[in-house]
């Protein structure tokens, strides 16, 4: 039988506000303690009945500039940027209650609700962590985009970024996630679109909340942010592993025992990758309860 360290979930709640990046809905999200074994779900609170809906893979029903998930009439937009604070910080098991249809993006990375997350505190609960472990190798290809997993003892990704646009070299980063590397390596990463983007994302209802207090906006031949200017000279492909992180934790067992390799990632191949990933294991689960009857 493998051992794991115990599943966690928050000692208190914690309570966030803004603007959602894509619907410009104002918005709070609150982070509450959860039991054992109940994963992350989130909860529309301005709807009748408050309305749950599970951070599983079954329940994405769009991946257009963001992870979207639904059940019924309920939807929660551009759920990856916590979902990735989550699986940052060790947290297995929360009640996430959104007061509209999209979290707050707050500075367009995931270190506002890590940090967050890390205040209220995390409890340890009596029951394992589930891993997420595949038996080999696991892999998925779509045009550019390339994806691999191997098993390995810990988590860690790398990831190519390919754009062509002359601000914008080919970027590779390879980081071994944990706690700590998380909250210093990816977590500060912000989200980015290019300048040609812009007017067409918000003629189609995207991009409503977004603004340089939240997003890079890649010009022709500069980088359009705040006052801070980049946190990192490759801040475009550590926001990419961000996502994947985000995206990946809908397998709904957030330890993970693999070596990831993406060129390309998006969150509809995100997503795809990650369906592979769940289907391996499981997999995997079965030939062990198999062989242990």
């Amino acid at each position: 039988m493998e051992q794991h360290p115990r599943q966690t979930t928050l000692k208190d709640e914690v309570t966030l506000k803004g603007v959602g990046l894509h619907t410009g809905n104002r918005s709070q999200v609150v982070f509450r303690p959860a039991p054992a074994n109940s994963g992350l779900r989130f909860f529309r609170t301005d709807l009748p009945g408050t309305p749950m809906i599970p951070a599983r893979l079954e329940f994405v029903v769009t991946t257009v500039r963001g992870t979207n998930l639904g059940l019924g009439e309920a939807k929660v937009h551009t759920v990856e940027h916590v979902l990735a604070a989550c699986t940052g910080v060790g947290l297995d098991n929360a009640d996430i209650l959104v007061s509209a249809n999209e979290p707050p993006i707050l500075d367009g990375s995931a270190l506002p609700f890590a940090s967050a997350l890390l205040q209220a505190g995390l409890a340890e609960l009596p029951a394992p962590k589930r891993a997420q472990i595949i038996p080999g190798e696991v892999v998925y290809a779509d045009g550019a985009a390339r994806y691999s997993a191997v098993p390995s003892d810990g988590f860690s990704i790398t990831a190519t970024l390919v754009h062509d646009h002359p601000l914008m070299p080919k970027m590779t980063q390879t980081v071994r996630v944990d706690g700590e590397s998380f909250l210093r390596e990816l977590a500060p990463a912000r989200t980015f679109c290019f300048e040609h983007e812009v007017a067409f994302l918000r003629s189609q209802g995207l991009a409503q909340g977004g603004s340089l207090d939240n997003a890079i906006v890649i010009g022709k031949d500069r980088f359009h942010t705040n006052s801070e200017g980049l946190r990192f000279p490759d801040e475009f492909v550590r926001h990419k592993m961000l996502d994947l992180v985000g995206d990946l934790t809908l397998v709904g067992r957030p330890l993970f025992r693999m070596r990831v390799e993406a060129q390309c990632p998006g969150h509809a191949h995100n997503v795809e990758f990650a369906k592979r990933l769940a289907a391996a294991a499981a997999s995997r689960r079965r030939k062990s309860v198999s062989v242990e009857a």
